[in-house]
């Protein structure tokens, strides 16, 4: 074979082989098939998103300021209470005895008054007629038709009966002051034994009950727990890494144990101003729209707080975004292969999209599977 024909053999086996690896690369060659999406405008409200409980903002304890016996109980557990109702009585023999002792004390006082206020009368009668003789001894004397020695006895005789009169006439204060003395313990006692009537200081509704009748309680020690039913919220905890975009007055979205179809709504009342040293969490306290009626202390709950809304940008599913060591992005198909698109800080929606500023709206983003991707994997057009 002359050289021409040699080349024109080789040139012809390289075409074949070309067109061999082509067809080889296109439909032999393995491919991989991902679905895929593209960005898309939207709307993204953002969150925060954190746990609790239901909680009561006032709490009030019903007990008795002195040992006793519990004597009677009105209310239970569960109960509406108005404001004044008596909820529970409690006996305490030692006050009651008080109470006849003191009251004893006052009609002694009162009867000692009488007495002085008679004495006094007699003695001002005594003391009048002692005036009155002086006075008509000293005229007698003065004219010489009286010895010297009777004028003295009349002076004396009224000395004695002024300083009696004086005398009764403290006394008689005296006896005032123990009626005084005698009126303030009773009320002191009755005081006493008004608190041993427990009423509720305002309406609301009992949490719980710690006695029974006939059980004796210590002072201070709590027989009704009680809440205001308009002032029931949620006690809710939040990571402090999302904490700075929450504010007082944020609308929340609350969803309780117990009723996990039914949606309750509120805005943040009250933000912690202390973080807890080890869950690093930071305590914010939201109120109810509407306080629902069967709400149970403790219960557990979570809130979804709004923190901003974005209009018209370019979200995708929460789904498609990867993390690989701690580096978050999305694969995208760059010119039929696999490429991770890094991206920023990004913002999360409660249903689930996230929008970053990277993302464009040519992109073509691969959503996950089981099949393993990798930088430049070659992908099915």
């Amino acid at each position: 074979m002359n050289t021409p024909s040699l080349k024109k053999y080789f040139l012809a086996l390289l075409v074949v082989a070309l067109i061999g690896g082509v067809f080889y690369m296109k439909v032999y060659l393995p491919k991989n098939s991902f679905a895929s999406i593209s960005p898309k405008l939207g709307d993204i409200n953002e969150t925060v998103f954190g746990v609790g409980t239901v909680e009561a903002k006032e709490l009030m304890i019903i007990a008795s300021k002195t040992p006793a016996k519990v004597a009677s109980i009105f209310a239970d557990q569960g109960d509406e209470v108005a404001q004044n109702k008596i909820l529970a009585t409690m006996d305490n023999l030692e006050l009651t005895a008080s109470k006849e002792e003191a009251l004893m004390a006052l009609q002694k006082s009162k009867l000692s008054y009488d007495a002085q206020k008679t004495l006094l009368a007699d003695v001002n009668a005594k003391y009048t007629l002692a005036q009155i003789t002086l006075k008509r001894y000293q005229n007698l004397a003065r004219d010489g038709f009286l010895a010297q020695s009777e004028l003295d006895s009349a002076t004396a005789t009224h000395q004695s009966a002024q300083a009696q009169w004086e005398n009764a006439t403290i006394w008689l204060k005296v006896t005032q002051a123990d009626i005084a003395k005698s009126e303030a313990t009773l009320k002191t006692i009755e005081a006493k034994l008004e608190d041993l009537v427990l009423r509720s200081p305002i309406n609301a509704r009992v949490i719980s009950r710690n006695a029974e009748i006939g059980s004796t309680v210590l002072a201070g020690a709590p027989i009704f727990r009680l809440v205001d039913p308009r002032f029931i919220w949620a006690k809710v905890y939040i990571n402090e890494r999302q904490s700075g975009a929450i504010a007082v007055g944020q609308p929340v979205f609350i969803t309780l144990r117990s009723h996990a179809n039914t949606p309750y709504f509120g805005h943040i009342k009250r933000i912690g101003l202390e973080n807890d040293r080890v869950t690093e969490e930071r305590e914010v306290d939201i109120s109810f729209e509407t306080v629902p009626t069967s709400l149970y202390l403790g219960e557990r709950l979570e809130a979804t707080i709004h923190t901003a809304s974005h209009r018209d940008i370019l979200t995708i599913p929460l789904s498609a975004i990867h993390n690989i060591q701690g580096v978050k992005g999305v694969w995208v198909n760059k010119e039929g292969h696999a490429h991770f698109k890094l991206i920023s800080p990004f913002i999360i929606s409660a249903e689930g999209v996230a929008s970053a500023k990277e993302l464009d709206q040519n992109d073509i983003i691969l959503l996950p599977n089981k099949q393993e991707i990798y930088e430049g994997k070659r992908l099915a057009l």
